[in-house]
């Protein structure tokens, strides 16, 4: 098993792989999937207390060499935990942006935060994260068992430490009846928008996971 080379798609649930990615994209510094922060800034608004904004812990999970971090801090966000299980892209951001006192950079895996307290969040981002550990190159209907307990982890560990009545807000490419399966789960209620892309081929979706 260990001699099999997984597919680029298998890949991304991998550290190694993020590694060697972040290691060859260091000239270019950020890179965003899919949604600029301009787009999903009146997703997050809709879902974030800003009025609440200078009271607010923030933990951004599975952070990458996204600008979402910085550009919710320059829209007022200050306190922002940002990690990554990539010590090549932490170490890249935080460098980046050592400017920006409030935000935290650790290097750490989503499914094991232990280094967090319980209820330690008001408000946890994932941008693509789930996405990249459900990444699978066979059918989408038929994600394999230790999949789908790597992504259970990783939600129950977001939901330990949110406070209560916290959210998690999830920005995915992942259509409904392939997301709900997953993060759907008996300690949060789950509401889906569309985040139409009028000039793209298909719509992304924002899922608001409230404890």
């Amino acid at each position: 098993m260990a001699d099999l080379k997984l597919s680029e798609v298998d890949q991304l649930q991998t550290k190694a792989y993020w590694d060697k990615r972040y290691q060859k994209d260091e000239d270019a510094t950020t890179f965003d999937w899919f949604k600029t922060f301009t787009e999903l800034e009146p997703f997050f608004r809709r879902h974030i207390p800003w009025d609440q904004c200078a009271n607010l812990k923030i933990i951004m999970l599975g952070c990458g060499n996204s600008t979402l971090s910085k550009d919710l801090y320059d829209a007022g966000l200050k306190n922002i935990a940002n990690v990554d299980f990539s010590e090549t892209c932490i170490e890249q951001m935080a460098m980046l942006y050592k400017n920006e006192s409030e935000m935290t950079w650790d290097v750490m895996d989503v499914r094991d935060m232990s280094t967090f307290k319980d209820g330690m969040f008001d408000i946890a981002i994932d941008k693509g994260t789930l996405d990249a550990l459900l990444s699978y190159s066979g059918s989408v209907w038929d994600i394999p068992k230790h999949i789908q307990e790597s992504a259970g982890k990783y939600m129950d560990e977001v939901d330990r430490i949110l406070k209560l009545n916290g959210r998690l807000l999830y920005v995915s490419y992942r259509q409904p009846h392939f997301a709900r399966p997953i993060i759907e789960r008996p300690y949060w209620r789950v509401k889906k928008e569309t985040l139409s892309d009028p000039g793209g081929s298909f719509d992304y979706f924002g899922y608001v996971l409230q404890k």
